[in-house]
């Protein structure tokens, strides 16, 4: 394990994305138990006041990412040299197709009631959803799927942790009616 430790730690550190933790184990040529431990070990050794990072789990694996409170920080030392931000169609065209998938365009289109060419174009470059598969309707068009990318973009593990349609409508009507309208 003290080899191990390290090892795990450096490619944590050096790695933009998450790790997926199938290729960390078969990499190191360890165990589930062992990995585990490792793992359970680095988020306590950073779980302190005195460190900025953290260890999270992320799109099935794990990602070294510095402490939310840090933020303002590191927006003041690096101004805007993060990834900018989406607009409010592309986040609202992202809910549909997290919550919804797998849809057509149109189907997107449908839902919002608008074009969507150039914010489906945007979240395809940036990798937060892809195409995979296509619907079985005439011109089968092709079905749009979240990716790892997007689990990690929102710092979650899967789709699971999306919090519920009520929770995001809130006293909103309006908003929930946006993702009931399509029954599958």
């Amino acid at each position: 394990m003290e080899r191990i430790i390290p090892e795990v730690e450096a490619i944590l550190f050096s790695s933009s994305e998450p790790v997926e933790r199938e290729l960390l184990m078969k990499m190191l040529g360890i165990d589930r138990t062992l990995f585990l431990q490792v793992i359970e070990f680095l988020k306590e050794k950073y779980n302190v006041p005195e460190s900025g990072l953290m260890i999270i789990d992320a799109a099935g694996g794990y990602q070294m990412v510095t402490k939310p409170q840090y933020a303002e920080t590191l927006e003041k030392f690096y101004g805007n040299k993060k990834m900018s931000r989406l607009s409010t169609p592309a986040l609202e065209t992202l809910a549909i197709i997290a919550y919804k998938q797998p849809l057509t365009k149109q189907e997107i289109e449908d839902i919002r009631g608008v074009n969507c060419d150039g914010v489906v174009k945007t979240l395809l470059d940036r990798d937060l959803v892809i195409r995979k598969g296509n619907a079985d309707l005439p011109g089968k068009p092709s079905l749009y799927h979240t990716t790892k990318k997007f689990l990690a973009y929102f710092k979650i593990s899967s789709l699971k942790e999306l919090p519920s349609i009520e929770d995001i409508a809130g006293d909103n009507p309006k908003q929930e009616n946006l993702f009931n309208e399509r029954e599958d």
